[in-house]
């Protein structure tokens, strides 16, 4: 894996607790959000996203690609499960996050998440 990656570098601490994220990918100069989620424990729940290159569309060559940076973002600090739910719907709809399916939190098939990925790397 040579792609970088920003964890939370502006507000880690503030990352540990409940609220809603965004990753993002950055690749010679442009950027787009990949994902929006909400979790009670925000770091751990991001930190369990790198179990697999295919959860954020990467594939064997892409994962490789020195030139992008991966992004993780608190966006807002909500401890309220109901508003927290509510808030990530709101922003998944406004962002338009380009690996979740875009109804409620759902994400894209492996094969969508991937050519999703691909076709933005590539600048279509």
């Amino acid at each position: 894996m040579k792609i970088k990656i920003d964890f939370f570098s502006k507000n880690i601490i503030d990352a540990i607790g409940a609220g809603i994220y965004q990753v993002s990918i950055m690749n010679n100069g442009k950027e787009e959000v990949l994902y929006v989620g909400e979790s009670v424990f925000v770091l751990v729940r991001c930190g369990a996203h790198f179990k697999t290159p295919e959860y954020f569309g990467f594939n064997d060559e892409t994962i490789n690609n020195e030139n992008i940076i991966l992004k993780f973002e608190l966006l807002e600090a909500i401890c309220n499960m109901a508003d927290r739910k509510h808030k990530e719907k709101e922003l998944i709809q406004k962002k338009k996050p380009i690996l979740q399916s875009g109804i409620s939190d759902r994400m894209k098939s492996v094969e969508e998440k991937v050519q999703a990925l691909t076709a933005f790397l590539e600048g279509e």
